[in-house]
């Protein structure tokens, strides 16, 4: 058969709404008038469905709130003295390991004496601030650098023990000690304590009678009153960080200041976030980069822009930066490369090499599965004026101000622990948290609703019709292949000829009915013959 008798064919038994029309108009000005119709809404319908493919190809998201209750972790607390070295340890070891520590020190205290202007000798470069600021800056950088010259063993010779600070513990109304801390060094506070590290403390009720409460000695001075600090710290008191399990507790950015002679109750509230994973989201749940860096720590978008800190810094001065993580074959930045270091602190000139846009520098990713803790805290003095502190059973009783062992009266010990500890509560204001979790937006089942409801709208098609389409996609393509070798020849008007069942069936049907209809003509004019004779004798 020809193409156009097999298009036309198609008109004949298609379930479209409109195609059949074609077909069966009863003039050529219906037929065009048909086939305008059918093209202007099929353009429109094809013009909706690539809408419909284009929105769910995108991958639209919401995020669905929810309010949820439940036993949430404890998270892992840690606690850093705002001073990170005892100058009585750093004079005992001014010969060997602290050597330039102390003499920095000493010098950066006659600085301080001379109302901050230029002393001499100045083997440190404390002379090069330009007003009080930067050589305060100056000094806390060149501290930190003097400390990362340092191993852990010597850091231990000059730093706070847990045994000595931590003098009161309870989590739950239990007695805690110092073994349930511990402890690692941090490049800005020396020696931190981290509570709950082994993620064996849980708590099942929410309040400020609940939780991990302590009482930690920061020790500006010893009841002698022999100073402890180091001239650089400028605040008497602790640093609180809290994150959930493996989490960088990044106390120089995220810690919460602790001040002495006061209760610092800190109260947690948590929220958890879900992402969708690719198509929906481009997050990820681990980096092997951020893993080398910071190992066995939960990945999260601020601790993957600290890697890539740490790797410009170390691009632009070939040594690593001794607060953040680093590679074990990078070189950590000492005292003499303090200019360089101080070069690169949040330059915001876009024009200058030190600048550091970390938009445009970084390729962080966020984490798939995140857990936020956010705290509000409120203060309180302690201990008050009559409150005899003890300390627990598990600390030499020296320290208790209800003896005069250490301290001349009660009142001078209550005045003493005023000025060097602080009191810090740390629990959950509510076990109700905040979940976050992103759903697709566009499902595979509304799109498909939505797809057949607009097709259905301006075509009339549904699942058969589209099929119908491929089936005849199928043999238009076979005819321009094999021609009529393939697709037999239906031909209408020769329908005994061409041997097509179809048309044949629809003739023999056609004649069955003509004789049917015969018949039925004789049998009408054989009843009127009778009924007439019947009126005849009747008469």
């Amino acid at each position: 058969m020809s193409l156009r008798v097999l298009l036309y064919d198609f008109t004949d038994w298609s379930s479209a709404g409109g195609i059949p029309q074609i077909a069966y108009a009863i003039s050529a000005s219906f037929r065009i008038a048909w086939i305008v119709v059918c093209i202007a809404l099929m353009g429109v319908g094809v013009y909706q469905a690539f809408m419909i493919l284009t929105k769910f190809f995108s991958y639209p998201s919401i995020i669905v709130p929810a309010l949820q209750y439940g036993a949430i972790d404890f998270p892992e607390v840690t606690i850093c003295n705002s001073n990170p070295l005892r100058f009585d340890l750093v004079t005992k070891h001014k010969n060997d390991a602290y050597k330039d520590i102390y003499n920095w020190a000493n010098q950066y205290a006659a600085m301080q004496a001379a109302n901050w202007s230029e002393i001499s000798p100045d083997d440190y470069g404390i002379n090069k601030g330009t007003d009080r600021y930067d050589k305060t800056i100056r000094g806390r950088e060149t501290i930190v650098l003097l400390m990362a010259a340092l191993s852990d063993a010597e850091l231990k010779q000059g730093t706070y023990e847990a045994a000595s600070i931590v003098r009161n513990c309870n989590f739950n109304n239990a007695e805690c000690n110092a073994s349930a801390f511990s402890t690692y060094y941090d490049a800005t506070y020396g020696a931190c304590y981290t509570f709950n590290y082994n993620n064996v403390y849980q708590t099942q009720r929410a309040g400020s009678n609940y939780g991990l409460h302590l009482l930690m000695l920061v020790n500006q001075m010893n009841p002698k009153g022999d100073r402890l600090f180091m001239p650089t710290t400028d605040a008497a008191g602790a640093y609180i960080s809290t994150k959930p399990k493996g989490g960088d507790p990044a106390v120089e950015t995220y810690g919460i200041g602790a001040p002495v002679g006061q209760n610092t109750q800190i109260g947690l509230t948590y929220t958890k976030i879900s992402r969708l994973k690719k198509p929906y989201n481009d997050c990820t749940d681990d980096d092997e980069e951020v893993d080398l860096y910071y190992p066995n720590k939960t990945y999260t978008y601020d601790l993957c822009l600290r890697v890539c800190r740490q790797k410009f810094i170390y691009e632009k001065i070939g040594c690593a930066d001794p607060r953040y993580g680093m590679l074990p074959n990078m070189t950590k930045c000492v005292f003499e490369n303090l200019n360089d270091l101080l070069k690169l602190r949040d330059d915001q000139n876009k024009s200058s090499p030190y600048y550091w846009d970390p938009d445009t520098m970084c390729t962080c990713k966020l984490p798939c599965a995140e857990t936020n803790i956010a705290t509000t805290f409120t203060l309180a003095k302690a201990p008050t004026n009559y409150f005899s502190v003890m300390n627990n059973r598990y600390v030499p009783t020296s320290y208790n101000c209800y003896t005069t062992s250490t301290f001349g009266s009660t009142n001078s010990c209550i005045a003493w622990y005023q000025q060097n500890s602080v009191v810090v509560s740390v629990y959950f204001e509510t076990f109700d948290f905040d979940s976050l979790e992103e759903t697709p937006s566009y499902s595979m089942s509304i799109m498909l609703n939505e797809f057949g409801g607009q097709l259905g709208l301006w075509l009339g098609f549904s699942i058969i019709t589209i099929i119908e389409c491929c089936c005849l996609v199928v043999m238009v393509c076979l005819y321009a292949i094999f021609g009529r070798k393939v697709v037999r020849r239906v031909n209408p008007e020769g329908a005994h000829e061409s041997g097509d069942w179809r048309i044949t069936d629809v003739h023999g049907l056609r004649d069955e009915l003509d004789i049917h209809e015969y018949l039925d003509r004789q049998k009408a004019r054989q009843y009127m013959a009778r009924m007439r004779e019947n009126g005849v004798k009747n008469e």
